[in-house]
């Protein structure tokens, strides 16, 4: 159902910007490249879904959705690749140390003893 949807927006998508170009309508620059840059990446994503899904069985949420976030962000504002790719290799670094500092802190657990 989400393979479907994530197909019929990246359609939709592609198909406004591609009758936005070839048909000359007024409408700005911005907004034809933001529909086929995004449609296209999109459509990508739609095809490579189930190899998703075993991704994000493999890795945590919060990585797959935030790599989406940002390939989105780039797609749609090439501009900011450098920082939006910068922001998120601080996010992933420091969650990932965080967890690893938080491991390291728990105590051990302990046996519980036996009776007698």
């Amino acid at each position: 159902m989400i393979r479907l949807l994530i197909g019929l927006i990246a359609a939709a998508l592609l198909i406004f910007g591609a009758s936005f170009y070839f048909l000359q309508i007024e409408v700005n620059e911005l907004v034809v490249g933001l529909c086929i840059r995004v449609g296209a990446l999109l459509a990508v994503m739609c095809l490579a879904f189930p190899q998703l899904m075993v991704l994000k069985n493999k890795l945590p949420a919060i990585l797959v959705i935030g790599s989406m976030t940002c390939l989105i962000i780039i797609a749609a504002r090439p501009n900011l690749g450098r920082v939006v790719i910068t922001l998120a290799t601080v996010a992933f670094t420091l969650g990932g140390i965080l967890k690893w500092l938080s491991k390291i802190n728990k105590p051990p657990p302990t046996r519980p003893s036996r009776p007698g």
